[in-house]
């Protein structure tokens, strides 16, 4: 799965802890299900995207990891490598000599990864089959403390061969430019043609959204090849060297379905490329998409939505904004149009406005009829600049009715993005498994909001709460959004707006609360 959210904003995290009192005490209930110590072994493909502090006398940084590692089924890491971009300084990669792990039966756990010179960096973990899972980073040591959200994949059998990168890839890298001393956040999107026995990425079309400048167009040509100081990372680990569109960028192969990226030049970007398959004729049917970004203020703001796409039209329309905490319910959507529709490339570009006018503009490319990636464009009052930078994902609809029936059993849930307490700004980071039963939820989280006053993440927190169809079948499609209270162990409530892909996947960002949240996340079905 494509990861949906990639540094939200350049938050400052110079606050208190932004969760907020209140609430009751809530017992985690005792770990039921089918994983073990087992359902890890391989070598998997991961990354986080999120923030770092060296020394943690608190100048948060922005960070972003990709790597790979091996485990071997019994709780034991024993071999990997791992590149770390931090505010736009890439390090060189980093050997992975060992580790451990932990899986509970109801695939939550931790890892440890450790490194050549002795430093480690941990995880809270929660499978969502044996092979891929959700993370989030949980690092802290007397000299550094890291957070993050990301996700791993089980990558192929071992040896890779460049040859396998052949094709059409939809990509989607997000994060911040190489403007110093102030980045700008940027959303890097479109597909490239990648020859792998040539070594050459011969063509390209991507838009760019950097710091809410717009642009886009043909690439020049570029190269995905093995990175010559690492010949054996390239064997091992999938590990090399590409250019695309003029950036550098270091990768990982998952399989020739899907490469994990990191820049290496120019700013902090990353994301994955994924095999794209024959674009439709047309784009048709009931989609939902979010997005996650910034404002043209700089503050967090996410959008989620879904709408049913039919020839030039769009219809059943129904999103909701969360622009730096504020939540805007947007009922009454009009002139929803899809334009630029290229069935050769699968990209495209569809609009809608609301009751006082405004118009919402996003990019889209399709990696398949029923998947892509999506940039928000919106117009602001400067030709060529677009009020906010963000990007996400694009999925249509199925399985509906969605019901108490459907929806039901056992899920890994992840958030990420910024609480503000106090007018101060942290990263927040969640990753749970719960239990849904007749739409009420049970399980265990832990959670890092990374702070100056606290730098230490909360584990095994008791979690539970409820989903609402408020009247509807959770499509909406009928203008009936569905929503969901979340409760953590002493905490008072925190409540998120769902939009429901299928029975098991769910998009939601948080909705108005008594603390101001901005984050985004998903609910995803184990296996």
């Amino acid at each position: 799965m494509k990861r949906l959210l990639t540094a939200l904003v350049a938050a400052a995290a110079l606050g208190i802890s932004g969760c907020g009192g209140g609430g009751t005490n809530i017992t985690p209930p005792p770990p039921s299900g089918n994983f073990g110590l087992a359902s890890l072994n391989g070598t998997y493909a991961f990354t986080t995207s999120g923030e770092v502090c060296a020394g943690c006398t608190f100048a948060a940084t922005p960070m972003a990891r990709v790597g790979s590692f091996i485990a071997d089924g019994m709780g034991h890491i024993t071999g990997g490598i791992e590149d770390v971009n931090t505010g736009g300084a890439p390090s060189s990669p980093s050997s992975i000599t060992g580790g451990s792990y932990t899986v509970n039966a109801d695939g939550r756990g931790t890892l440890t990864l450790t490194f050549q010179n002795g430093n480690s960096i941990n995880f809270g973990i929660v499978l969502t089959s044996t092979a891929d899972g959700l993370m989030i980073d949980e690092t802290r040591t007397g000299t550094q403390a890291s957070t993050g959200s990301g996700n791993f994949i089980l990558q192929q059998s071992t040896p890779f061969v460049l040859s396998e990168l052949t094709g059409n890839y939809v990509f989607d890298f997000a994060g911040f430019d190489g403007a110093q001393p102030n980045p700008n956040p940027e959303s890097f999107i479109g597909d490239f043609t990648a020859d792998g026995t040539a070594g050459t990425i011969p063509a390209g079309l991507f838009d760019d959204n950097d710091g809410g400048q717009l642009i886009n167009g043909g690439m020049n040509p570029g190269t995905i090849s093995q990175d010559p100081s690492q010949p054996a990372a390239f064997t091992n680990f999938g590990r090399g060297t590409a250019t695309v569109a003029g950036q550098n960028f270091v990768f990982y192969i998952v399989n020739s379905g899907r490469i994990r990226f990191l820049s290496t030049n120019n700013g902090m970007l990353s994301g994955d490329a994924v095999l794209q398959s024959t674009p439709p004729a047309g784009f048709i049917g009931d989609f939902a998409f979010l997005v996650g970004g910034s404002d043209s203020n700089s503050n967090g703001l996410t959008r989620v939505g879904r709408f049913t796409a039919s020839g030039n039209t769009l219809g059943k329309m129904l999103v909701d904004v969360n622009d730096a905490a504020n939540e805007v319910q947007l009922n009454n959507l009009s002139n929803g149009t899809i334009s630029s529709y290229d069935s050769n490339t699968g990209r495209g570009q569809l609009s809608f406005q609301d009751s006082t006018g405004q118009v919402y503009t996003f990019v889209f490319y399709l990696s398949s009829p029923n998947s892509g990636v999506i940039q928000d464009v919106s117009p602001s009052n400067t030709a060529g600049f677009a009020r906010v930078v963000a990007d996400g994902s694009i999925l249509g609809q199925s399985g509906s009715p969605f019901t108490s029936s459907n929806i039901s059993g056992s899920y890994a849930l992840n958030w990420s993005g910024i609480v503000t307490s106090n007018g101060n700004q942290d990263e927040e980071d969640l990753v749970s498994q719960v239990t849904a039963t007749n739409l009420s939820l049970s399980g265990t989280s832990d959670i890092f909001q990374f702070t100056t006053t606290n730098l230490t993440p909360q584990f095994d927190i008791g979690t539970n709460g409820q989903i609402s169809f408020n009247g509807g079948d959770g499509t909406g499609d009928d203008g009936k959004r569905v929503s969901m209270t979340v409760n953590l162990s002493n905490t008072s409530p925190i409540n998120m707006v769902v939009y429901i892909v299928s029975p098991q996947l769910a998009f939601f960002q948080s909705a108005n609360n008594n603390v101001p949240r901005i984050v985004a996340g998903i609910l995803k079905g184990q296996r």
